[in-house]
């Protein structure tokens, strides 16, 4: 049954976050990593991920500094509620887009990270916490194939989302396949 007290809480408790300008990956007491074993240097494995999933636990472990290649194929039109272009006309893409699309600037102020870009696909391991918060623009990318590289924060697994509001992943739609190469 629907409670307004306890919505309204949720909806203040989200609103203070964002408004602290901090970014939020959203972890829950469940989020207890399953690694079954991390990558060997040179193996890969291969994700499909939905942009409606707001804590996607790839079940990928990695090893602090160890470094790794991100490969991201669009395999469904990515699409946050309405919006299914960038600033530049062009379809979205793990890069997300600008602030300034949105209807209103100040919702820039939910979305879970502010130091990035709506939609962005972000990175983090919950075993090491904000350390580990990178979305894809912060990586290296290689032109050559168009992979991301990074390097692991500590040991854990591989977590997912997109850079939405806490709470309103449902309207999104769009997934892809990601494959993680461990470079070292």
């Amino acid at each position: 049954m629907f409670n307004p007290a306890r919505s309204a809480f949720g909806f203040l408790l989200v609103l203070s976050a964002a408004l602290s300008g901090c970014a939020v990956p959203v972890v829950t007491l469940f989020d207890r990593d399953n690694t079954n074993g991390s990558l060997a240097v040179g193996e890969s494995s291969n994700t499909h991920f939905f942009t409606s999933d707001s804590n996607f636990d790839t079940g990928i472990g990695l090893n602090a500094g160890s470094a790794y290649d991100v490969e991201i194929t669009i395999l469904s039109h990515w699409i946050d509620s309405y919006i299914d272009e960038n600033e530049n006309g062009e379809e979205l893409d793990e890069r997300g887009f600008d602030n300034s699309i949105m209807p209103f600037e100040w919702l820039g102020v939910t979305r879970r990270s502010r130091s990035h870009r709506w939609f962005e696909l972000m990175l983090y391991q919950s075993t090491c916490g904000q350390e580990s918060l990178r979305g894809v623009t912060d990586l290296g990318n290689d032109e050559t194939n168009g992979s991301y590289r990074f390097v692991a924060a500590c040991d854990g697994n591989l977590r997912l989302f997109v850079n939405d509001t806490p709470g309103f992943y449902v309207n999104n739609a769009g997934y892809a396949n990601i494959t993680l190469t461990r470079v070292n």
